[in-house]
């Protein structure tokens, strides 16, 4: 695996000690990761739709503020992916990104990192099949009588 880097959306920043400690005790080194830490603070109107349109965050009583948290790892083998996605599990991950062609150095850009996120969530909805719904109860259904 060349340049591949797996990026994880955590819900709260208190997350980031415990991935940390789960990442390396199952064998990335410290170098092999990003945790990104923000600080929180009010957020405007457009970057709290960032998050909720990435994580579906729902709408708290201060919903102004913003604590969320981003990791990207680097991957070298398959194992590695599998130990990291079981990290990410176990310490309440909402979404998992994989990029191909990203490597580590890349992702310590996180405003790039977000931009390429937000650009795979968009594709990710506009790739779904169109779905209708029936409008109809259970009860209803055919009206007459079917006769072999």
């Amino acid at each position: 695996m060349k340049n591949y880097t797996v990026i994880g959306l955590f819900p709260s920043q208190e997350n980031a000690t415990a991935l940390s400690q789960s990442l390396e005790k199952s064998g990335i080194q410290n170098e092999d990761y990003i945790i990104y830490k923000t600080e929180k603070k009010i957020m405007t109107g457009e970057k709290r739709n960032f998050w909720k349109k990435l994580l579906g965050a729902q709408e708290t009583p201060d919903h102004s503020r913003i604590d969320k948290l981003i990791t990207s790892v680097a991957v070298r083998s398959e194992a590695e992916l599998d130990s990291i996605r079981k990290s990410f599990r176990q310490n309440e991950v909402v979404h998992i990104y994989e990029f191909q062609d990203m490597t580590l150095d890349e992702a310590k850009n996180l405003d790039y990192v977000k931009k390429i996120v937000e650009l795979r969530a968009k594709s990710q909805i506009y790739a779904m099949p169109r779905t209708t719904l029936s409008r109809k109860g259970n009860s209803e259904g055919i009206s007459t009588e079917v006769k072999a």
